[in-house]
């Protein structure tokens, strides 16, 4: 007997992330300071390791490997939130667009609908600046 198709065919199967736990690169690409820099940087650290997102794994980088291995596990999504200060590191709503910044995610969604994964793109409320204007 046929196994019935337990899930539609248009459904996402995907994976998620968070800029800042992934990205790493707090400060390449003239990406400006967020809340979670601020915080993970005070000393002595309130995080027990004394961990932060510097380096995170690496995905500002990496990018292209992320990608590919999202592939090579099926995926046909990926929901990823951007760094607003990365794309306005100065954090105003009237201040400068960071080319930069704008370029790093323009590349990862053209590089997404390139070979067949949907992009789902979120805002990243746990990155904002550390001040505002």
């Amino acid at each position: 007997m046929a196994r019935p198709n337990l899930l539609p065919k248009d459904f996402l199967f995907g994976f998620s992330t968070a800029s800042y736990q992934t990205e790493g690169s707090t400060t390449s690409g003239n990406r400006g300071p967020s809340i979670w820099d601020t915080f993970t940087h005070q000393d002595p650290s309130p995080i027990t390791d004394g961990s932060n997102g510097d380096i995170a794994t690496d995905s500002f980088n990496r990018w292209k490997e992320d990608i590919a291995l999202l592939k090579s596990y099926g995926a046909n999504a990926y929901r990823f939130s951007l760094s607003w200060p990365r794309i306005i590191p100065n954090g105003g709503r009237n201040d400068p667009v960071n080319d930069e910044g704008v370029k790093f995610y323009r590349d990862i969604i053209e590089e997404l609908v390139r070979i067949g994964i949907t992009p789902c793109v979120v805002s990243d409320i746990f990155s904002f600046f550390t001040s505002f204007p």
